[in-house]
């Protein structure tokens, strides 16, 4: 079933259960904290084109701040900076956001209760200083 999701012409998108579908997201977005709501929302067919890369490679900037505006919502995430632009800038709206809200998500990777987003995470691998490899 994995081959059928890879197969870019399809709009399918094939999930594995809660824990196998988290191992699959931190092999490319180890920023992310896949808790059940990010995956019951792929299970009821929220279709956006960002939900269905988060398992299938890294998410650009762009992206990212595509994500989080869903995973956050639009009033929340209004004025939060282009990450492109102001990356640090960015990083400091989400860790605002996450703390006004006081959720967090148990992380079957951690197995752990943590925010959606690891900022210092993210921050290490698109941030200033983040080494890149061409």
């Amino acid at each position: 079933y994995n081959d059928i999701d890879e197969q870019l012409e399809l709009s399918i998108e094939i999930l594995d259960d809660f824990v196998g579908e988290a191992q699959e997201v931190y092999v490319h977005n180890k920023w992310i904290n896949y808790g059940l709501p990010l995956h019951r929302c792929r299970e009821l067919g929220f279709e956006n084109r960002v939900f269905d890369l988060i398992d299938e490679r890294p998410l650009t900037k762009s992206e990212i701040r595509q994500f989080c505006g869903l995973l956050f919502g639009r009033d929340a995430f209004d004025g939060v900076p282009d990450p492109s632009i102001d990356f640090p800038g960015f990083l400091k709206n989400i860790e605002r956001i996450m703390k006004s809200s006081g959720k967090e998500q148990w992380n079957p990777i951690k197995k752990r209760v943590e925010p959606f987003i690891n900022t210092t995470k993210l921050a290490s691998i698109h941030g200033e200083n983040a080494c890149t490899i061409s």
